[in-house]
C-alpha cells in the first residue's frame, strides 16, 4: 500500500510520549486544553462509545504498526484511564463502533490493511472484548461504515478497500457474524466510506473518497444490500477521508472531504436527487488526513474539525450555516496526526476532540473551554 511508504519517509525521529499536560490552546475565540495519552504503536483511527456501561465516554484506537486496539475507559471528566490492549487483525488502519449480535452492548469492527480482512470483537460490557472474529474483504481495506443497508434491523458493513477500488457490503446475521454480499466498484484507490440516504428513498447510499481519481463516488442503495453502479462528483488532490452532515440547514445532506494533497477540504452540497454541486474548497493545514463535523462554538452551525498529518495540528472552521466556512484555525497536537474524533468528553455541553498521533504514538484529547 502506497500509504505505508509516505509515512516511513515522514517517521524519521520518534521519541518516547508520556503523559502529556499542556496550558490552554487559543485561536480567534475558541480555546482549547490538551492532555496527550500513550496508545500502541501507530495510532490510525479513533472511534467513541460507552464499552463500560457507565455512562461515560470511552475510545478505542487502532494502532496500525503494534495490530492492536487501545481501549482507554473516560473518567466523565475529560479524562482518561491508561489504555489496555486487544488483539485484531495485521495492520488494522481503520474501526467503527455498533452492537453487533444485538446484547445492548458495543462491540467493535476494525479493517485490517495487512491481512484483507475485518475483525469483529463482541464487548463484553465492562470495556474488555472477546477474541475476534474475521471475515474477509477486498484488498487494503482501510476505511468502514456501518449501516442496515437490507433493512432487517441488523447492523451491515461497507468496506472500503484501497487497493482492489472497490467496496465490500458485509450483512450482518445478527448474532456478530456476517456474510458477504457484494463488492460494488468505486473510484480509484477508495480511502474513506460513509452512509447516508442521498435521494430520499429511506435506503442507505455510500459515499466513497477516492484518493488517486480526487473525487468521490455515490453508490444509490436499493434497499436489499446491493447498491447502483457509482456517480463520481469532483473533490481536490487526494481526498483522503470523507463526512456527512447539513451544511446549509436545507435537510438536505452533504459531504466534506479531506484533501492530502491539495491541503484543504472540499464540501459537496447535496441536490436531495443523490447529485452534488460542484466542490467548494477550504484551506485547512498540511496534508490533511481526517475530517469530522461538530458544533465548536454552540451557535448551532455545522463547523468542521481536520487533522493535518505534516502540520502536526488540527484545524477548525466555523461554518456560517450556508454551506461555506471561516478561515482555519489551528491548534497543536501530537506528531501526524492521523484522525479526529468528537464528543463532549466532560458532559458541560461542549464539543470536545481526540485526535490520532501516529508518529508519537498518542491520543490527544483537546477539551473544549470556549467561553
Amino acid at each position: 500500500m502506497f500509504e505505508r511508504n509516505e509515512r516511513m519517509a515522514f517517521l524519521i525521529i520518534v521519541g518516547v510520549y508520556g503523559l502529556l499536560v499542556s496550558g490552554p490552546l487559543s485561536a480567534q475565540g475558541l480555546l482549547f486544553t490538551r492532555t496527550d495519552y500513550n496508545v500502541g504503536s501507530g495510532p490510525e483511527s479513533v472511534a467513541v462509545g460507552d464499552f463500560n456501561l457507565d455512562n461515560k465516554l470511552d475510545l478505542a484506537v487502532a494502532n496500525e504498526a503494534s495490530h492492536n486496539i487501545s481501549i482507554l475507559l473516560g473518567n466523565g471528566d475529560g479524562s482518561f484511564q491508561a489504555g489496555s490492549m486487544v488483539g485484531a487483525g495485521v495492520n488494522p488502519t481503520a474501526l467503527a463502533v455498533g452492537d453487533f449480535n444485538m446484547d445492548n452492548r458495543l462491540d467493535l469492527v476494525v479493517a485490517n490493511g495487512g491481512s484483507n480482512n475485518v475483525s469483529i470483537l463482541l464487548g463484553n460490557g465492562d470495556g474488555s472484548f472477546q477474541a475476534p472474529f474475521l471475515f474477509g474483504v477486498g484488498r487494503g481495506p482501510g476505511a468502514v461504515a456501518v449501516g442496515d443497508f437490507n433493512n432487517d434491523g441488523k447492523l451491515d458493513l461497507a468496506i472500503s478497500n484501497d487497493d482492489s477500488d472497490d467496496v465490500t457490503i458485509l450483512l450482518g446475521n445478527g448474532d456478530g457474524t456476517f456474510q458477504w454480499a457484494s463488492s460494488p466498484g468505486a473510484g480509484g484507490v477508495p480511502t474513506g466510506v460513509v452512509s447516508g440516504d442521498f435521494n430520499f428513498d429511506g435506503k442507505p447510499d455510500l459515499a466513497v473518497s477516492n484518493s488517486f481519481t480526487n473525487n468521490v463516488s455515490i453508490l444509490l442503495g436499493n434497499g436489499d444490500g446491493t447498491f447502483q453502479a457509482a456517480t463520481n462528483f469532483g473533490a481536490g488532490r487526494a481526498p483522503r477521508a470523507i463526512a456527512i452532515s447539513d451544511f446549509n440547514g436545507d435537510g438536505i445532506q452533504d459531504l466534506v472531504v479531506a484533501n492530502r494533497d491539495s491541503n484543504d477540504v472540499s464540501v459537496l452540497l447535496g441536490n436531495g436527487d443523490g447529485s452534488f454541486l460542484p466542490a467548494q474548497s477550504f484551506d485547512a493545514g498540511l496534508a490533511p488526513r481526517a475530517v469530522a463535523v461538530g458544533d465548536f462554538n454552540n451557535d448551532g452551525k455545522i463547523d468542521l474539525a481536520v487533522a493535518n498529518s505534516f502540520s502536526n495540528n488540527v484545524s477548525l472552521l466555523l461554518g456560517n450555516g450556508d454551506g461555506s466556512f471561516q478561515p482555519a484555525q489551528n491548534f497543536d497536537v501530537g506528531i501526524f496526526a492521523r484522525a479526529v474524533a468528537v464528543a463532549d468528553f466532560n458532559f458541560d455541553g461542549k464539543q470536545d476532540l481526540a485526535v490520532a498521533n501516529e508518529a508519537s504514538n498518542s491520543m490527544s484529547i483537546m477539551i473544549n473551554a470556549t467561553p
